[in-house]
Protein backbone atom coordinates (compact mmCIF):
# COMPACT_ATOMS: atom_id res chain seq x y z
CA UNK A 1 0.00 0.00 0.00
CA UNK A 2 1.09 3.08 -0.77
CA UNK A 3 1.82 6.20 1.64
CA UNK A 4 -0.65 8.53 0.41
CA UNK A 5 -3.33 5.43 -0.01
CA UNK A 6 -2.76 4.35 3.46
CA UNK A 7 -2.76 8.15 4.80
CA UNK A 8 -6.34 8.66 2.63
CA UNK A 9 -7.39 5.39 4.44
CA UNK A 10 -6.65 6.02 7.79
CA UNK A 11 -8.10 9.67 7.62
CA UNK A 12 -11.33 8.08 5.80
CA UNK A 13 -11.70 5.80 9.28
CA UNK A 14 -11.05 8.89 11.64
CA UNK A 15 -14.20 10.43 10.11
CA UNK A 16 -16.12 7.32 10.29
CA UNK A 17 -15.91 7.16 6.60
CA UNK A 18 -14.60 3.52 5.68
CA UNK A 19 -16.70 1.07 3.83
CA UNK A 20 -16.62 -2.01 5.56
CA UNK A 21 -14.17 -3.31 2.99
CA UNK A 22 -11.87 -0.39 3.57
CA UNK A 23 -12.07 -0.87 7.56
CA UNK A 24 -10.84 -5.25 6.53
CA UNK A 25 -8.11 -3.49 4.26
CA UNK A 26 -6.81 -1.70 6.86
CA UNK A 27 -6.77 -4.37 9.67
CA UNK A 28 -5.15 -6.82 7.42
CA UNK A 29 -2.53 -3.94 6.76
CA UNK A 30 -1.91 -3.71 9.98
CA UNK A 31 -2.10 -7.05 11.15
CA UNK A 32 0.59 -7.56 8.12
CA UNK A 33 2.90 -4.71 9.45
CA UNK A 34 2.43 -5.17 13.35
CA UNK A 35 5.16 -3.73 14.99
CA UNK A 36 5.92 -5.28 18.39
CA UNK A 37 8.28 -2.72 21.12
CA UNK A 38 11.30 -6.01 21.15
CA UNK A 39 11.22 -6.46 17.71
CA UNK A 40 12.93 -2.58 16.93
CA UNK A 41 16.72 -2.11 16.64
CA UNK A 42 18.46 0.22 17.91
CA UNK A 43 21.04 -0.08 15.93
CA UNK A 44 19.52 0.32 12.69
CA UNK A 45 16.96 2.84 13.58
CA UNK A 46 17.66 4.82 16.27
CA UNK A 47 15.71 4.35 19.30
CA UNK A 48 12.47 4.01 17.43
CA UNK A 49 10.34 2.63 20.90
CA UNK A 50 11.09 6.42 22.05
CA UNK A 51 10.77 7.83 18.71
CA UNK A 52 7.52 5.56 18.45
CA UNK A 53 6.11 7.39 21.70
CA UNK A 54 6.56 10.43 20.77
CA UNK A 55 4.76 9.77 17.54
CA UNK A 56 1.57 8.46 19.60
CA UNK A 57 1.57 11.17 21.48
CA UNK A 58 1.82 13.88 18.68
CA UNK A 59 -1.15 11.97 16.76
CA UNK A 60 -3.35 12.41 20.00
CA UNK A 61 -2.69 15.87 20.02
CA UNK A 62 -2.98 16.62 16.36
CA UNK A 63 -6.64 15.33 17.01
CA UNK A 64 -7.39 16.80 19.91
CA UNK A 65 -6.67 20.06 17.86
CA UNK A 66 -9.29 18.82 15.50
CA UNK A 67 -11.68 18.32 18.19
CA UNK A 68 -12.29 14.76 17.09
CA UNK A 69 -10.14 13.15 19.97
CA UNK A 70 -13.33 11.49 21.67
CA UNK A 71 -14.07 10.07 18.34
CA UNK A 72 -10.35 8.45 17.53
CA UNK A 73 -9.57 7.43 21.04
CA UNK A 74 -12.45 4.91 21.14
CA UNK A 75 -10.27 3.41 18.15
CA UNK A 76 -8.06 0.37 18.68
CA UNK A 77 -6.74 1.21 15.66
CA UNK A 78 -5.15 4.15 16.70
CA UNK A 79 -1.56 3.10 17.99
CA UNK A 80 -1.67 0.38 15.17
CA UNK A 81 -1.56 2.89 12.22
CA UNK A 82 0.36 5.27 14.12
CA UNK A 83 2.68 2.61 14.36
CA UNK A 84 2.59 1.20 10.63
CA UNK A 85 3.06 4.92 9.38
CA UNK A 86 6.10 4.90 10.87
CA UNK A 87 7.21 1.78 9.79
CA UNK A 88 6.17 2.41 6.45
CA UNK A 89 8.64 5.87 7.16
CA UNK A 90 11.87 3.56 8.31
CA UNK A 91 11.29 1.17 5.31
CA UNK A 92 11.16 4.25 2.81
CA UNK A 93 13.68 6.07 4.05
CA UNK A 94 16.14 3.86 5.99
CA UNK A 95 15.67 5.85 8.92
CA UNK A 96 13.46 7.72 11.39
CA UNK A 97 14.24 11.26 11.43
CA UNK A 98 11.91 13.53 12.79
CA UNK A 99 13.43 17.90 12.84
CA UNK A 100 11.53 20.29 14.49
CA UNK A 101 8.30 18.21 15.17
CA UNK A 102 8.93 15.86 18.39
CA UNK A 103 12.20 16.96 19.98
CA UNK A 104 14.77 20.03 19.03
CA UNK A 105 17.91 18.64 18.31
CA UNK A 106 20.59 20.71 20.07
CA UNK A 107 22.58 22.33 16.93
CA UNK A 108 26.63 21.90 17.33
CA UNK A 109 28.30 25.49 16.47
CA UNK A 110 31.16 25.80 14.27
CA UNK A 111 33.62 28.12 16.23
CA UNK A 112 36.38 29.84 14.03
CA UNK A 113 39.09 31.26 16.32
CA UNK A 114 41.32 34.12 14.99
CA UNK A 115 44.90 35.46 16.50
CA UNK A 116 46.60 38.24 15.35
CA UNK A 117 50.36 39.24 15.53
CA UNK A 118 52.18 42.13 16.26
CA UNK A 119 51.55 44.12 13.65
CA UNK A 120 48.85 42.58 12.63
CA UNK A 121 45.37 43.85 12.06
CA UNK A 122 42.13 41.82 10.73
CA UNK A 123 39.19 42.49 9.63
CA UNK A 124 35.85 39.81 9.37
CA UNK A 125 32.64 40.29 8.33
CA UNK A 126 30.20 38.14 10.38
CA UNK A 127 26.78 36.08 8.75
CA UNK A 128 24.42 38.51 10.18
CA UNK A 129 26.55 41.83 8.40
CA UNK A 130 28.24 42.84 11.47
CA UNK A 131 31.76 43.97 10.82
CA UNK A 132 34.65 43.41 13.57
CA UNK A 133 38.23 44.81 13.17
CA UNK A 134 40.68 42.76 15.52
CA UNK A 135 43.75 44.54 17.01
CA UNK A 136 47.46 43.55 17.25
CA UNK A 137 48.25 40.51 19.68
CA UNK A 138 44.73 39.59 20.52
CA UNK A 139 42.16 36.77 19.58
CA UNK A 140 38.72 36.25 18.96
CA UNK A 141 36.57 33.12 18.53
CA UNK A 142 33.62 33.39 16.78
CA UNK A 143 30.82 30.88 15.39
CA UNK A 144 30.94 30.03 11.90
CA UNK A 145 26.63 30.69 11.90
CA UNK A 146 24.84 32.11 14.30
CA UNK A 147 22.14 29.56 15.49
CA UNK A 148 21.22 30.71 18.90
CA UNK A 149 19.01 33.06 20.52
CA UNK A 150 21.76 35.29 20.55
CA UNK A 151 24.91 35.96 18.99
CA UNK A 152 28.16 35.37 21.11
CA UNK A 153 31.78 35.88 20.87
CA UNK A 154 34.97 35.89 22.63
CA UNK A 155 37.70 38.30 22.78
CA UNK A 156 40.61 38.23 24.45
CA UNK A 157 42.42 41.46 23.14
CA UNK A 158 41.21 44.51 21.65
CA UNK A 159 38.41 44.77 18.91
CA UNK A 160 36.00 47.41 17.26
CA UNK A 161 32.64 46.44 16.76
CA UNK A 162 30.06 47.35 14.39
CA UNK A 163 26.93 45.46 14.89
CA UNK A 164 24.07 44.87 12.85
CA UNK A 165 20.79 45.95 14.69
CA UNK A 166 18.61 42.87 15.67
CA UNK A 167 16.14 43.24 18.61
CA UNK A 168 15.49 39.45 18.72
CA UNK A 169 19.31 38.60 18.67
CA UNK A 170 21.41 40.68 20.91
CA UNK A 171 24.87 40.23 20.69
CA UNK A 172 27.40 39.35 23.12
CA UNK A 173 30.99 40.04 23.58
CA UNK A 174 32.63 38.13 26.57
CA UNK A 175 36.20 39.66 27.32
CA UNK A 176 37.59 38.02 30.49
CA UNK A 177 34.74 38.30 33.43
CA UNK A 178 33.00 40.72 31.40
CA UNK A 179 29.79 40.45 29.28
CA UNK A 180 28.58 43.57 26.91
CA UNK A 181 25.38 43.24 25.07
CA UNK A 182 23.99 45.05 22.49
CA UNK A 183 21.26 45.02 20.08
CA UNK A 184 23.51 46.72 17.33
CA UNK A 185 25.60 49.77 17.66
CA UNK A 186 29.44 50.15 17.16
CA UNK A 187 31.83 50.23 20.39
CA UNK A 188 35.24 48.94 20.80
CA UNK A 189 36.42 47.01 23.78
CA UNK A 190 40.30 46.63 25.30
CA UNK A 191 41.17 43.72 27.35
CA UNK A 192 44.55 42.56 26.87
CA UNK A 193 45.12 40.08 29.56
CA UNK A 194 48.52 41.61 31.26
CA UNK A 195 46.62 45.17 31.33
CA UNK A 196 44.70 45.89 34.67
CA UNK A 197 41.83 47.27 33.16
CA UNK A 198 39.18 46.45 30.58
CA UNK A 199 38.09 49.57 29.10
CA UNK A 200 34.54 49.57 26.91
CA UNK A 201 34.21 52.52 24.80
CA UNK A 202 30.48 53.04 23.30
CA UNK A 203 30.85 55.27 19.56
CA UNK A 204 26.82 54.89 18.61
CA UNK A 205 23.31 53.42 20.57
CA UNK A 206 23.96 51.50 24.05
CA UNK A 207 25.41 48.82 25.48
CA UNK A 208 24.97 47.05 29.20
CA UNK A 209 28.03 45.88 30.66
CA UNK A 210 27.39 42.65 33.20
CA UNK A 211 29.87 40.99 35.31
CA UNK A 212 30.12 37.49 35.05
CA UNK A 213 30.83 35.14 38.53
CA UNK A 214 32.64 32.00 39.08
CA UNK A 215 29.46 30.57 40.38
CA UNK A 216 27.68 31.33 37.08
CA UNK A 217 25.91 34.41 38.33
CA UNK A 218 25.45 37.34 36.26
CA UNK A 219 25.28 40.65 37.72
CA UNK A 220 24.61 43.79 35.69
CA UNK A 221 27.28 46.65 36.22
CA UNK A 222 26.49 49.64 34.18
CA UNK A 223 24.13 50.67 31.25
CA UNK A 224 26.56 52.71 29.02
CA UNK A 225 25.14 55.49 26.17
CA UNK A 226 26.93 57.24 23.57
CA UNK A 227 30.09 58.52 23.86
CA UNK A 228 30.38 56.44 27.81
CA UNK A 229 33.36 54.27 28.58
CA UNK A 230 33.52 51.81 31.36
CA UNK A 231 37.06 51.63 32.35
CA UNK A 232 36.90 48.60 34.56
CA UNK A 233 39.83 47.60 37.10
CA UNK A 234 40.27 44.03 37.28
CA UNK A 235 41.99 43.38 40.51
CA UNK A 236 39.40 45.56 42.35
CA UNK A 237 36.63 44.91 40.18
CA UNK A 238 34.81 48.31 40.20
CA UNK A 239 34.37 50.19 37.25
CA UNK A 240 34.38 54.74 36.67
CA UNK A 241 32.30 55.56 33.42
CA UNK A 242 33.57 58.53 31.89
CA UNK A 243 33.60 60.58 28.33
CA UNK A 244 36.27 59.47 26.16
CA UNK A 245 38.64 60.62 23.33
CA UNK A 246 37.16 58.93 19.90
CA UNK A 247 40.59 58.86 18.62
CA UNK A 248 42.32 58.10 21.93
CA UNK A 249 40.02 54.67 22.19
CA UNK A 250 39.84 53.99 18.38
CA UNK A 251 42.06 55.46 16.25
CA UNK A 252 44.24 52.20 16.38
CA UNK A 253 42.17 50.51 13.58
CA UNK A 254 42.90 53.93 11.59
CA UNK A 255 46.99 53.71 12.54
CA UNK A 256 46.30 56.73 14.58
CA UNK A 257 48.10 56.53 17.90
CA UNK A 258 46.63 59.16 20.80
CA UNK A 259 48.54 59.36 24.57
CA UNK A 260 47.67 62.06 27.02
CA UNK A 261 50.06 61.42 29.86
CA UNK A 262 50.29 57.99 29.18
CA UNK A 263 53.15 56.25 31.04
CA UNK A 264 56.21 55.25 28.96
CA UNK A 265 56.19 51.60 29.41
CA UNK A 266 52.59 51.77 28.27
CA UNK A 267 53.24 53.48 25.31
CA UNK A 268 55.88 51.07 24.37
CA UNK A 269 53.56 48.11 24.75
CA UNK A 270 51.42 49.81 22.23
CA UNK A 271 54.00 49.91 20.03
CA UNK A 272 54.75 46.63 19.75
CA UNK A 273 51.20 45.59 18.72
CA UNK A 274 51.02 48.96 16.14
CA UNK A 275 54.50 48.33 14.25
CA UNK A 276 55.47 44.31 15.23
CA UNK A 277 58.71 45.54 16.69
CA UNK A 278 60.35 44.89 19.91
CA UNK A 279 60.77 47.83 21.83
CA UNK A 280 62.89 48.09 25.54
CA UNK A 281 63.65 50.39 27.96
CA UNK A 282 67.05 49.99 29.58
CA UNK A 283 66.67 52.25 32.61
CA UNK A 284 63.48 51.22 34.16
CA UNK A 285 63.25 54.87 36.12
CA UNK A 286 61.56 56.04 32.70
CA UNK A 287 58.71 53.51 32.85
CA UNK A 288 56.43 56.09 34.42
CA UNK A 289 57.61 59.60 32.47
CA UNK A 290 54.39 60.70 31.08
CA UNK A 291 54.16 60.32 27.57
CA UNK A 292 52.05 62.70 25.68
CA UNK A 293 51.88 62.79 21.68
CA UNK A 294 49.48 62.21 18.60
CA UNK A 295 50.66 60.10 15.75
CA UNK A 296 49.00 60.26 12.68
CA UNK A 297 49.95 57.28 10.08
CA UNK A 298 53.35 57.83 11.23
CA UNK A 299 57.16 55.52 10.20
CA UNK A 300 58.53 53.88 13.49
CA UNK A 301 61.63 56.17 13.19
CA UNK A 302 59.22 59.43 13.13
CA UNK A 303 57.84 58.05 16.35
CA UNK A 304 60.77 57.11 17.80
CA UNK A 305 62.60 60.40 17.29
CA UNK A 306 59.32 62.10 18.97
CA UNK A 307 60.08 59.93 22.00
CA UNK A 308 63.41 60.32 21.93
CA UNK A 309 62.92 64.41 22.20
CA UNK A 310 60.06 63.60 24.76
CA UNK A 311 62.28 61.47 27.51
CA UNK A 312 65.94 62.87 26.65
CA UNK A 313 66.74 58.99 26.26
CA UNK A 314 68.64 57.42 22.88
CA UNK A 315 67.63 54.84 21.11
CA UNK A 316 69.49 52.22 18.83
CA UNK A 317 67.82 49.55 16.56
CA UNK A 318 68.43 46.04 16.35
CA UNK A 319 68.28 43.88 12.40
CA UNK A 320 68.16 40.43 11.61
CA UNK A 321 68.97 40.21 7.78
CA UNK A 322 68.50 44.09 7.44
CA UNK A 323 64.56 43.91 8.71
CA UNK A 324 64.63 45.69 12.08
CA UNK A 325 63.10 43.60 15.03
CA UNK A 326 64.09 45.53 18.19
CA UNK A 327 64.73 48.97 19.39
CA UNK A 328 66.17 49.74 22.95
CA UNK A 329 65.68 53.14 24.57
CA UNK A 330 68.66 53.96 27.07
CA UNK A 331 70.09 56.54 29.24
CA UNK A 332 73.36 58.10 27.35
Amino acid sequence: MKKQDLSNLFEKHLNNECTPEEELLLNKFIEKHQIKNQNWNETDFGKEETMAEKIFAKVNEQIIKKNIFQRAASSKLLLKVAASILLLITISFGVVYVSGVFKEKPVELTWNEKTTKMGEKWMVSLPDGSRIILNADSKLKYPAHFTNASREVYLEGEAYFEIHHDEIHPFIVHSENLSTKVLGTKFNVSAFPEEKNISISLIEGSVKVSREESNGIVSDLVKLVKEQQLIYNKTYEIGNVEKFDYQDAVGWKDNILVFKKEPFANVLTKLERTYGIKFELKDKSYSNFRITGNFYNESIWTVSESLKKLTGLQYKSIKENNITKQIIFYKK
